[in-house]
C-alpha cells in the first residue's frame, strides 16, 4: 500500500511550488512591462489569485524583485560549481557555466531581464545583491584568465568580455518565446557557441544556420 505522503506533496512542498510559480510570473511581468509598470494586481491576475494571497509569500513587490535577483545569482553559482567539478580548460569551464546558467534562466526562472532592473532595488538590497553579482562576474573573469593562460581563450580584456557575454545572456528573455519554435536547450547551446566563438583560441569555422538543430 502506498502512503499518502509518498504521492501527495507536503504542505512545505506545496508552499515552495506556489512560491516558485509566483517568482516566475513576477519575473515575467517585470520583463514584459518593467518593474515600475508591472503591478501586483497584474501578477495576481495571471496566477488566478487575489493580491492579498501574494502577501502570504512576499510582503512587497520589492521583496519579489530581490528574490528574483537572488535566485538568478544562485543559479549562476550552481553553474560555476558544476563546471569546476567537470573540469577541463578555462574555455570549457566558461562554456559549461554559461550554458547551464542560460538554460536555467530562460527555462526555469525567466529572470534574465530582471537583472537589468538593478536600479529598482531598495538601497540595502542593491548593496547586498550587487556584492554577490560582482562576485559571480569576478569568477567568470577568472575563467577567462584561466583560458588565456592555458591557451584555450584568446588574449582579451576579461572584464569587457564578461560584460559583453552577460549583456547578451540577460537580454534573451526579452525575445525568447516559451511556446516558440526554439527550445531552451537549443537557445542555450546556440548562444553559448556563438559567444564562445568570440573568445575561443580555436573558433569553429561555422555555426548552425538553424537554431533548432543546435545540440
Amino acid at each position: 500500500m502506498t502512503a499518502w505522503s509518498a504521492v501527495v506533496p507536503s504542505r512545505d512542498e506545496l508552499h515552495e511550488a506556489k512560491r516558485v510559480a509566483l517568482l516566475r510570473e513576477a519575473a515575467s511581468a517585470f520583463t514584459r512591462k518593467g518593474f515600475h509598470a508591472a503591478s501586483l494586481d497584474d501578477i495576481a491576475q495571471k496566477l488566478g489569485v487575489t493580491k492579498a494571497a501574494l502577501y502570504h509569500y512576499f510582503p512587497s513587490k520589492h521583496a519579489l524583485l530581490r528574490e528574483c535577483f537572488a535566485r538568478a545569482l544562485e543559479v549562476g553559482f550552481q553553474g560555476l560549481a558544476r563546471a569546476r567539478a567537470q573540469g577541463g580548460s578555462g574555455r570549457e569551464k566558461l562554456n559549461n557555466t554559461l550554458r547551464f546558467y542560460l538554460h536555467e534562466m530562460i527555462d526555469e526562472l525567466s529572470c534574465c531581464v530582471v537583472l537589468t532592473e538593478e536600479n529598482a532595488l531598495l538601497p540595502d538590497d542593491y548593496v547586498d545583491l550587487l556584492k554577490v553579482r560582482d562576485r559571480f562576474e569576478r569568477a567568470l573573469r577568472d575563467l577567462i584568465r584561466e583560458g588565456i593562460a592555458d591557451g584555450s581563450i584568446v588574449p582579451c580584456d576579461p572584464k569587457l568580455a564578461v560584460f559583453t557575454i552577460l549583456g547578451a545572456i540577460h537580454w534573451v528573455s526579452k525575445w525568447f518565446n516559451q511556446s516558440g519554435a526554439w527550445s531552451a536547450d537549443a537557445v542555450s547551446t546556440a548562444l553559448t557557441d556563438l559567444l564562445d566563438r568570440m573568445v575561443s583560441a580555436t573558433p569553429v569555422a561555422a555555426l548552425p544556420t538553424d537554431i533548432r538543430t543546435a545540440t
